[in-house]
């Protein structure tokens, strides 16, 4: 266990995700926290998470884990044109 909370805190932050469809861009702050695009139609709505429930901390851990294929490793540029596409 102590060497996995080791390697919790070794990563890099920010890390970036992108979901499998391409519909939500991701974009992961910490271990707790993380902002999230998510493309509807046309539009891109911004989304910020602040997690604080077992399961929200369990899912950032999925996202940079990219587990069970449902997120896939992307970058700053892919998160910076989905953000540009946000609509207030």
């Amino acid at each position: 266990m102590a060497e996995d909370n080791e390697a919790m805190n070794e990563e890099q932050f920010p890390i970036y995700r992108i979901s499998a469809n391409g519909a939500h861009v991701y974009r992961i702050d910490s271990w707790d926290r993380f902002t999230e695009l998510q493309r509807i139609g046309k539009r891109w709505v911004l989304h910020e998470v602040e997690a604080t429930m077992f399961p929200e901390k369990l899912r950032i851990r999925d996202m940079v884990d990219c587990a069970d294929g449902a997120f896939v490793p992307s970058t700053s540029a892919v998160w910076a044109a989905a953000q540009a596409a946000v609509h207030p």
